[in-house]
C-alpha cells in the first residue's frame, strides 16, 4: 500500500512513485541546496538519481523490511 511521506523519510528498499513509474530506491543521500536548504539524493537501482527538498511529499510503499521495535525481542 502506497503512502505520502517526505523526502527525508524515504529508505533503502523502498519503492516510490516518480511521475507514474514505480522505482526500488538503492540509496538515500543528504544534501544541501545553495540556498542553504536540506535536500535529499534519491539514488535507484535503475534510472538516473532524483534531487529533490528534504520536505517534500512522495508517494511510497515501503521494502519488505521491519522498522522499529518490531522486529527485536
Amino acid at each position: 500500500m502506497m503512502e505520502r511521506v517526505m523526502a527525508l523519510r524515504v529508505r533503502r528498499g523502498d519503492e516510490i512513485s516518480d511521475r507514474g513509474r514505480r522505482r526500488e530506491v538503492k540509496a538515500v543521500r543528504s544534501d544541501r541546496r545553495a540556498s542553504g536548504r536540506p535536500a535529499v539524493v534519491l539514488v535507484f537501482k535503475s534510472g538516473p538519481a532524483l534531487r529533490m527538498n528534504a520536505t517534500d511529499v512522495v508517494q511510497v510503499e515501503r521494502g519488505g523490511r521491519r522498522s522499529g521495535r518490531e522486529g527485536r525481542r
